[in-house]
This record gives C-alpha cells, sequence and structure tokens, in this order.
C-alpha cells in the first residue's frame, strides 16, 4: 500500500509542476488580491445563490435577477484574468478527469485480470 501511495504522491507532483497549474495558482493569487475582481466574484456568486434557491422551490427566477446574473457574468468574461481564469480552471478539470479515467481503467484491468483471469482489452 505504501507503494501506492508513494505513486500518488510523485503524481500529484508531476501534476502539480505543469504549467496550466503553476499559472492557475498565479492567477488565484492575483485575483485574490484584486478588490475589483473580488467584488464581481462576490456579487455574482450571491446572485448564483438566490438563482439556485428559487429553482430548488420550484419558483420561476425573476427576471431582473436573471438579468443582473447575466450581466455580472459578462462583466466577469470582460476581465482578462478572469477569463484566463476560467480556461484554464476548464483544462485542469479535463486533465484531471482525463488521469481519473486512465487510473480506473487500468485498475479495472488489474482486477479483471486477478479475478476473471482475463485482460480487457
Amino acid at each position: 500500500m505504501s507503494d501506492i501511495k508513494a505513486k500518488i504522491d510523485e503524481l500529484i507532483a508531476l501534476i502539480g509542476k505543469q504549467d496550466e497549474i503553476t499559472r492557475y495558482n498565479e492567477l488565484v493569487k492575483i485575483m485574490e488580491n484584486n478588490e475589483l475582481i473580488q467584488a464581481k466574484i462576490s456579487e455574482f456568486k450571491k446572485y448564483q445563490q438566490k438563482m439556485v434557491i428559487y429553482e430548488s422551490k420550484g419558483n420561476k427566477v425573476p427576471e431582473e435577477a436573471q438579468k443582473r446574473y447575466d450581466e455580472l457574468y459578462d462583466e466577469l468574461l470582460e476581465i482578462p484574468l478572469y477569463n484566463e481564469y476560467l480556461a484554464l480552471l476548464n483544462e485542469i478539470n479535463t486533465l484531471y478527469q482525463d488521469i481519473i479515467n486512465i487510473i480506473e481503467t487500468e485498475v479495472n484491468k488489474d482486477i479483471n485480470r486477478e479475478v476473471f483471469g482475463m485482460d480487457e482489452s
């Protein structure tokens, strides 16, 4: 089991050194220190929460709330740093999903070999 833990730690270290991860972390720090971006994100999240509450109760989202939500989202997208942040977040999520899929496939192959004596090619 410690061999698996060592391999996982090695994988995490390799992922952490990827250019996308490094840049993403830089962008997060920059945005955390930018009051304008933080204020817009905070307001956007408040509207997101309101909309989720409306929808969870089966209510229609008020038109004015939807309009303000859309405006805030557009305003955020106009900020180059935020736009880059979203693009990198998408890339990183795809990378993680690819890694998870590869691990699951290999684990399933190993299980099939051990349990059923067969190779799943």
